[in-house]
């Protein structure tokens, strides 16, 4: 504390030079809109620059957890390639790697831009997922890049089955809380429990069977429409994921077809 009153003792016409100069250049620059705006777009030019310089940084940090991971999805992908090919002579299923570049997840119906579109076989209706959960389904798309809805949207839902007793139903957000989900069409005499999973029934051709969503954290009888009122955790959180695959289903024109 000594030092620092030294030290302001002794440079003190300096910084009430540095004060009074920064006070007059925000006066005015908040009287003068064009040069406010040339100064924002000065700074903007040189911090954007430093947030790059940290983002590359930090990803090169980051590289080794990143390549562990995909170690472990490859991994996983193997597998269930060669369970396909041991049970069935056609696979259903192909997976298309791709990463978010922007996400939201605060507003009513948010949406997911990821970097890959047109030109890597992305096609409008193919469904979005990660390591563990569903993240969307693919909205519209241009060359290089591809529109997601979210999971975390009130016009989506997705197809699901709880686990433990076979009941099927549908699965949405609310709206309020990014991590939750709402299910209210399974009826009262299945036996939930807290903890139970969810994931997807395969019902549609968006998403196979047996994605896991998430789990029950609570649930309520209907007394009106004999159907329970099912809060579900998400597995994986939204606001953190990155690394994303897309799912194409093989067979879609043929069950169109039908």
């Amino acid at each position: 504390m000594r030092n620092l009153f030294r030290f302001i003792k002794v440079y003190h016409f300096i910084l009430l030079f540095i004060l009074i100069e920064s006070l007059s250049l925000y006066i005015y620059m908040s009287n003068h809109k064009f040069q406010e705006s040339r100064f924002l777009s000065f700074t903007q030019e040189y911090t954007g620059a430093i947030y790059s310089h940290y983002s590359n940084a930090n990803q090169y940090i980051n590289l080794k957890d990143e390549n562990n991971y995909l170690k472990r999805e490859n991994a996983k992908l193997y597998t269930l390639l060669s369970k396909e090919e041991y049970n069935a002579n056609t696979e259903l299923q192909s997976y298309i790697t791709s990463r978010i570049i922007k996400n939201s997840i605060f507003k009513s119906d948010n949406f997911i831009i990821i970097n890959k579109g047109e030109k890597d076989g992305i096609q409008i209706g193919m469904g979005v997922t990660v390591h563990q959960g569903v993240i969307g389904r693919v909205h519209s798309t241009s060359e290089n890049y591809s529109k997601v809805i979210s999971i975390l949207n009130q016009k989506s839902s997705v197809s699901i089955s709880h686990v433990k007793s076979g009941q099927n139903g549908s699965l949405k957000w609310d709206g309020i809380n990014y991590m939750y989900a709402k299910i209210k069409d399974i009826p009262n005499h299945a036996e939930i429990s807290i903890g139970d999973t969810i994931c997807t029934n395969g019902f549609s051709d968006t998403y196979p069977n047996g994605i896991s969503i998430g789990t029950v954290s609570s649930f309520q009888k209907g007394n009106e429409n004999g159907l329970y009122n099912i809060t579900v955790k998400f597995i994986n959180d939204m606001n953190s994921v990155s690394d994303i695959y897309i799912i194409k289903n093989l067979h879609i024109q043929e069950i169109e077809s039908l």
